[in-house]
């Protein structure tokens, strides 16, 4: 095996402990933070398991990327509603990782003008046969100038990438000040999460695994508010007239549901909402970021 990370992407320490061991690959925990990362890798492991974003990996993969459109888009709808609580001003709306597209789709019909960008090509040419403005891209180098777009989303997406500081530091670049993103990745400290790292699975394409205070840190680091950390929280937007009973009624059952599955790690995956300060001075747009937001390349 190779090295993959030699030191925590996150607090640069050295000091690990290994965690998980397989022949193809090796995760290990940071001392100093506790980030769980892939240390070591089988070069050639993608290759030899057949392992890319094509079709086959949105038809047929785990995840199943294709089917349970509606539930999906209503789940993404619920989660935005989150963040429009801390940004009620949003227009326009960046999705990274947009894969079959509905985060846009509900980021439209909430009246947001959405973007989206995957490093699968495949994806990406999904998203504009739908009608939506899509292109290939990566999270670690975003094609948009600084301060482009009011809300973002990166839903399992910075588990995948092999620079998780550098990609933090660009959702925080291409936020408004006043921006908010919504950060989804998976609870590293999920009891069944044998499917996290064995290398047929999803040790594959998963770097980096997180607890709340390490996403939290990172976030931090990159210049971003964290707002919350728990899908738990009462839509105050809703929380009044004929919508109420129903939305205290929805607040109460994900607060135990939340708390219980905390408790017995039964939680899957974390979410954070932060926010780039509105005073945070904008930065100069560097070399390749140069195209007018929130257009894409070739629009």
């Amino acid at each position: 095996m190779s090295p993959f990370f030699s030191a925590c992407p996150i607090c640069s320490s050295t000091e690990r402990t290994t965690l998980i061991d397989f022949p193809e690959l090796r995760f290990s925990k940071c001392s100093g933070c506790g980030l769980v990362y892939k240390s070591e890798e089988d070069a050639g492991l993608s290759a030899r398991l057949s392992k890319r974003y094509d079709a086959g990996y949105f038809a047929n993969g785990h995840a199943q990327y294709l089917k349970r459109w509606d539930h999906r888009v209503a789940k993404c709808r619920r989660q935005l509603l989150m963040c429009l609580e801390f940004a009620p001003h949003a227009q326009t709306s960046l999705d990274v990782g947009c894969s079959a597209g509905y985060v846009l789709a509900a980021a439209g019909s909430l009246g947001l003008t959405p973007t989206g960008i995957d490093y699968a090509a495949y994806a990406a040419g999904l998203g504009r046969q739908r009608g939506f403005s899509t292109a290939a891209a990566s999270l670690t180098e975003l094609p948009f100038r600084d301060a482009s777009f009011d809300l973002l989303t990166a839903k399992h997406t910075l588990e995948h990438v092999r620079t998780p500081k550098q990609g933090l530091a660009e959702i925080a670049r291409v936020l408004r000040p006043g921006g908010v993103a919504l950060i989804v990745v998976p609870d590293v400290d999920y009891r069944r999460r044998g499917n996290y790292f064995h290398p047929e699975r999803l040790g594959w394409q998963h770097h980096v695994y997180y607890d709340v205070p390490t996403l939290s840190r990172g976030a931090r680091e990159a210049g971003l508010e964290v707002l919350s950390v728990d899908k738990a929280m009462l839509r105050r937007r809703l929380a009044k007239g004929l919508a109420a009973p129903y939305e205290w009624l929805r607040f109460g059952a994900l607060r135990v549901w939340t708390s219980l599955a905390r408790v017995t790690r039964l939680r899957r995956e974390l979410q954070l909402i932060v926010r780039k300060a509105p005073s945070t001075p904008l930065g100069m747009t560097g070399p390749g970021h140069a195209l007018p937001a929130p257009r894409l390349p070739g629009e």
